[in-house]
């Protein structure tokens, strides 16, 4: 894993001389050389944010309408160090109604509501009941409800124990 990362970074210093050697020795115009420059750093950005993904590092992004949760870490805020908080999920998206490749590592901001929901769900799966996480709409909850759930990210989310498999018959 480091050595590919090491192979990596050998690469980018080469490109970045090669490009830095044709805005040495070329005759071209600043403006092109300037937008030679700003291409190289685009993509040596895009590469960066392909090679997290790729990576394994949890993603920020929404998480999938309905899941196989396997296990989750939170860290609580701290206001003496600074620390904001955040929630790490694994988890097994299952919206497309079949099973996907592999698990999935998310992180989100942390929020108490979430934190409860998650240590529940997690109680759960310690004892031996799997669980599958749905994100419903909120329309039908009633405004109080709507009013106490402002501002978190997830107010619909909901965790059940996953049913046991049909048998076929003997």
């Amino acid at each position: 894993m480091n050595e590919i990362l090491l192979e990596l970074s050998i690469a980018y210093v080469f490109l970045t001389a090669l490009v830095l050697l044709s805005l040495v020795y070329s005759r071209w115009h600043w403006s092109l050389k300037a937008v030679l420059i700003l291409v190289a750093l685009v993509f040596y950005w895009a590469s960066y944010q392909g090679w997290k993904e790729s990576q394994g590092w949890p993603t920020t992004t929404q998480l999938p309408d309905k899941f196989l949760l396997h296990f989750t870490v939170i860290e609580e805020p701290d206001d003496e160090i600074g620390l904001e908080g955040q929630i790490f999920i694994w988890l097994t998206d299952l919206s497309a109604h079949e099973v996907a490749a592999e698990p999935r590592a998310y992180r989100l901001p942390y929020e108490k509501i979430l934190h409860s929901k998650l240590d529940a769900a997690m109680r759960e799966s310690g004892s031996g009941k799997l669980q599958i996480g749905q994100i419903n709409p909120v329309e039908d909850m009633q405004q109080s409800e709507q009013t106490a759930l402002m501002g978190h990210k997830y107010p619909g989310l909901k965790f059940d124990r996953l049913p046991d498999p049909a048998l076929p018959e003997k």
